[in-house]
């Protein structure tokens, strides 16, 4: 089966592929110590992430403070949380800590998109997912 090089078709598969499919595009950089071959996983709910790009992810990341974009300093540490939400529709995530007040000042999650962030943990409530990844890692050598 040929797939189609022209940019218009990809988006368009992209936007309208199966969401088990999408789910697997929700990929980030994977710096866990416990599997120091693999270079990146599927992110899930549990997961602790490191934000290292937008406002979020320099230290002036509250409110009163300012981001980057707010007049803040910039810096190289982001925020470090766990991942509480996963949109697979949107292709976004929810990180616990980033948000902003609504109009009734409730507080609100701000979607991330998962190349703005590295797994820096990964949740061992998964078995399964675990025995893949060592087998991803290189079993054990």
């Amino acid at each position: 089966m040929m797939s189609s090089t022209k940019p218009n078709k990809q988006r368009k598969n992209a936007a309208n592929a199966p969401t088990h499919i999408k789910r697997k595009r929700i990929r980030a950089r994977c710096l866990d110590p416990a599997f120091p071959n693999v270079r990146n996983v599927t992110i899930r709910v549990g997961d602790d992430v490191t934000v290292h790009r937008g406002d979020w992810g320099n230290p002036g990341h509250d409110k009163d403070e300012g981001g980057k974009r707010l007049g803040g300093t910039r810096g190289k540490e982001g925020i470090e949380a766990k991942v509480i939400a996963v949109d697979i529709k949107t292709g976004r995530i929810f990180v616990e800590g980033v948000s902003h007040s609504t109009a009734e000042s409730k507080a609100e999650g701000i979607p991330l998109h998962a190349s703005n962030v590295i797994v820096t943990k990964i949740d061992d409530g998964d078995v399964v997912r675990l025995k893949k990844l060592e087998e991803r890692n290189g079993g054990d050598e």
